[in-house]
């Protein structure tokens, strides 16, 4: 049977525009895997090269740092410089008793100024001075200070900058036990001249009580 041309045959067209349209159904579907598909590559190699970079960053040490520590050594520690000591006439002082007992001042004041000092006054600190001995000194009487310091065991030496200039006050603390022999203060002194003395921190100069022991 031979079948028609022309307006016989809609269901031939009508099966091809069928399967066109479900061929063209598909591609949003497959546009969609590709989209993933990337994304998921992508974020893969993100991640890889987000490790390698983190790997290497952690096997080598940081230039910088490298550098900055290299570049700051250690500072040396600053020698103390050697000091001329005055003669004991060339000292004036005075002598303030910080102990409990009676008349030191006057028995240590005598004695250093048989030994050549100048002793201006003696007299009781205006209160008491535990511990060591103190040779205060005011500006330019360092070498000074540090001469007595050497005649008086175990004293230490304290700046006062507002005091006057060339004043020294000795301050007998509450461990003084005597004054060095010559021989020792001879040594003591050497080496104050050779070696020097470390800086010491500035200190409040002490007044005087007019009573005397």
């Amino acid at each position: 049977m031979r079948i028609p041309s022309g307006d016989l045959a809609p269901a031939r067209r009508h099966r091809h525009g069928s399967s066109f349209r479900r061929r063209r159904s598909r591609w949003p579907v497959v546009l969609v895997v590709l989209v993933v598909v990337a994304i998921a590559v992508g974020s893969y190699l993100i991640r890889k090269d987000d490790t390698h970079a983190a790997a290497t960053a952690a096997a080598t040490p940081c230039p910088s740092t490298r550098a900055s520590t290299a570049a700051t050594p250690a500072s040396p520690a600053r020698a103390a410089a050697p000091v001329r000591l005055p003669a004991p006439g060339q000292v004036s002082l005075r002598l303030l008793n910080g102990t409990g007992r009676d008349r030191l001042a006057r028995a240590v004041g005598d004695e250093l100024a048989r030994r050549g000092f100048t002793v201006t006054a003696m007299g009781n600190a205006p209160r008491p001075l535990a511990g060591t001995s103190r040779v205060y000194y005011g500006p330019g009487a360092r070498p000074g200070a540090l001469l007595l310091s050497a005649h008086v065991l175990g004293a230490a030496v304290v700046p006062v900058p507002s005091a006057a200039r060339g004043a020294l006050d000795v301050v007998l603390g509450s461990t003084f036990a005597r004054l060095r022999t010559p021989a020792e203060t001879s040594a003591y002194a050497h080496r104050l001249a050779t070696a020097g003395a470390p800086a010491a921190k500035p200190g409040a100069k002490p007044a005087a009580s007019p009573s005397c022991r």
